[in-house]
């Protein structure tokens, strides 16, 4: 019971057609007891109506037989009575109550004496039927006795009839006797039973059927309701759903288009949120790329100054002869590399500014291949198709390298198991209007085209989609980061170009990037005429790394100048104070213990505001170029810096920002 009405309560299709079914069970109940009623009525009132017409036909024909008392004449007349279906007995009397003639159907009924039993029921019946002279009936528990007189009468001539001309003939009729038929209420009642077992029949057949429509209905209406209702929980727990279909334009219709207009703009919203969620993802891992950068690039550079300077030192004391000499010119080239490398890194995470110029991509792109030969398996081939005399483009060229190797490294490690060819193309292309426009962030031009092709395994296209994202990598842990590509995808995007990817698992992979060209000259500086400046000023060096201060100390002091070096910036301050006027220019490093160089300049410049300073820094977010010329530092510039363009920098700064012919400023 419990359960059916919790049933009830949650189940808005088992409440219409429960509703509905009782409603259904009224009407037919009330029709059906209408209608039993009526036919009873009918049927009772039939009956009486031919019990009726029995007795008066019965009185006519019995008015011989009971003026004569004779019995014999009477037979035939109660004789054509019994031929009557349900007639149980027929008694013909007298007018003194005489019984002439009884007769009743063969053992059904026995002689009718209690009419005579009771005097006062028998002088009323003969009373009434004297008085109104017309048939009528007493209705028994089982049967009904029809009472009827029987009347004869004559017409004759009246005097007083003639003379006033009206009712000529008077109707002299008087009562002789009186007949009762007995008529059974067995057949009767077989009707009425049934009748009532039809109409229960039919009003059970009428509940069944309305039952079943409304059961129809109920599921036809709650149908759609139910895969609403479905449609919401699977929203609820997965956040996606199908769109409901829409049967009708009823109410129910509309709220099925209106709970699609909600999922649709749920769904909208919740792709507006996961983007959200993605960009501040992306943002969380710039900002730790941005952390990481500025964590370990100050120490990072700190280091390769230091190996970067003993290496100058060394080479200073080799021959040009010397097989040594080579071989720390190249040191020098991997130290600028890193220094490179460490540049690029906080040029992705906007840590540092990006400094672009006209270069010619072929040679980058030569030498790459090269490099990358002397690290490739022999199983895989390298083909090269370079077009030389191109157009330059305006790029940083160590950015340019590291997109060339992170294309060519990622389709060599897509054929490392099975080998393969890495085609490298570089050429010309005009792109006009309808090219450009096949192609996000291009306008139509002069483009260089490099195509890195490999048949490798090929990517699907969820790698596609989120191949240049940062982090992500296809690679087993410990072999990539993740951010080769989206490295290059940002590099590409900052100086005008774009990359394009065609890949197809199984056959291999197809990078196309764009570079915009230029018309430029690009002017190619002679090693050979190219002079170092000397000097013979006074230099106070300041930087708390032991190793820097004497590698600086020694490649100042081989191009001249006297220098006084400190690993503590305060007992610097201190030696300035003492004899301010014996220095001609200040170098220090930013980051140092007790007294920064921000402040350590501040005081100095306090004391000789025309004091010339160099800060110098492996990277600080405290301080940039444009603060430190806000203080009236002369010049900011990054670790680690070689002798050649240190050299090039003091003379610009003892010279007021001005330099000799042969002394061309370097870019750092």
């Amino acid at each position: 019971m419990k359960n059916l009405l919790k049933t009830f309560h949650e189940n808005f299709g088992f409440k219409i057609f429960t509703a509905f079914t009782i409603l259904i069970f009224i009407v037919s109940s009330a029709f059906t007891v209408f209608f039993i009623y009526h036919q009873s009525s009918s049927l009772t009132d039939n009956l009486i109506k031919n019990g009726k017409l029995l007795s008066e036909i019965l009185a006519y024909d019995s008015k011989l037989g009971v003026f004569s008392e004779n019995e014999k004449l009477l037979n035939n007349a109660v004789d054509g009575i019994f031929q009557q279906e349900g007639v149980l007995e027929v008694s013909v009397f007298n007018l003194e109550k005489k019984l002439l003639k009884n007769q009743n159907k063969p053992g059904k009924w026995g002689p009718k004496k209690i009419i005579f039993e009771d005097i006062n029921i028998s002088n009323n019946v003969f009373k009434k039927l004297k008085t109104y002279r017309s048939s009528f009936y007493i209705d028994n528990k089982n049967t009904i006795d029809f009472w009827s007189p029987v009347i004869i009468g004559s017409s004759y001539l009246n005097e007083e009839a003639l003379f006033f001309k009206e009712n000529l003939f008077r109707d002299q009729n008087r009562i002789i006797g009186f007949i009762c038929i007995t008529i059974d209420k067995i057949i009767l009642n077989k009707r009425l039973d049934g009748l009532l077992a039809k109409s229960i029949s039919i009003g059970i057949i009428f509940l069944i059927i309305g039952s079943a429509f409304i059961y129809i209905l109920a599921r036809r209406i709650t149908k759609p309701l139910n895969r609403l209702t479905n449609s919401v929980n699977i929203l609820g727990k997965s956040g996606v759903v199908k769109k409901v279909t829409v049967e009708t334009g009823d109410e129910i219709g509309k709220l099925a288009i209106a709970f699609n207009d909600m999922s649709e703009s749920l769904k909208k919203r919740e792709e507006e949120k996961h983007l959200l969620e993605e960009h501040l993802r992306y943002t969380k891992k710039m900002e730790a790329i941005g952390t990481l950068a500025g964590g370990i690039a100050h120490d990072f550079n700190n280091i390769l100054a230091a190996i970067m300077g003993y290496t100058e030192l060394a080479s200073l004391n080799s021959s040009d002869s010397d097989s040594l000499k080579s071989d720390l010119d190249e040191i020098i080239k991997a130290s600028n590399r890193a220094k490179d490398l460490t540049k690029q890194i906080l040029l992705f995470s906007r840590q540092t500014e990006q400094k672009q110029k006209p270069i010619k991509i072929e040679i980058i792109v030569k030498e790459v291949l090269k490099m990358m030969r002397a690290s490739l398996p022999t199983t895989i081939e390298i083909r090269q198709n370079i077009k030389t005399g191109l157009d330059p483009i305006l790029s940083d060229p160590t950015e340019i390298h590291r997109v060339l190797m992170n294309l060519c490294t990622n389709a060599a490690h897509a054929m490392q198991k099975k080998g393969g060819v890495l085609e490298v193309t570089l050429s010309d292309i005009e792109l006009d209007k309808k090219t450009a426009a096949q192609n996000l962030d291009l306008n139509p031009g002069q483009y260089q085209m490099l195509t890195i092709n490999d048949t490798g395994h090929g990517m699907d296209s969820s790698v596609i989609e989120r191949i240049f994202d940062p982090f992500f990598t296809t690679k087993k842990y410990g072999e990539g980061t993740g951010m080769g590509l989206a490295m290059t995808h940002g590099i590409l995007k900052s100086c005008g170009g774009t990359i394009t990817l065609n890949s197809e698992v199984g056959k291999g992979t197809t990078f196309k990037v764009f570079f915009s060209a230029i018309k430029s000259e690009i002017t190619v500086e002679s090693k050979q005429d190219e002079q170092i400046p000397h000097g013979k000023e006074r230099i106070l060096l300041v930087d708390d790394e032991a190793a820097l201060v004497s590698a600086g100390k020694q490649l100042l002091e081989s191009l001249g100048y006297k220098v006084i070096a400190k690993t503590n910036s305060v007992e610097a301050l201190e030696t300035f104070k003492e004899q301010p006027n014996n220095f001609d220019i200040v170098i220090t490093d930013m980051t140092m213990p007790k007294m920064t160089g921000e402040n350590l300049s501040k005081k100095i410049l306090a004391i000789r505001p025309d004091m010339p300073i160099i800060i110098c820094t492996g990277f600080s977010e405290v301080i940039s170029e444009k603060k430190a010329k806000a203080i009236g530092i002369r010049e900011f510039i990054m670790k680690p810096i070689l002798r050649k363009d240190i050299a090039k920098i003091i003379r610009v700064v003892l010279n007021n920002g001005k330099c000799s012919p042969k002394c061309s400023r370097a870019v750092v």
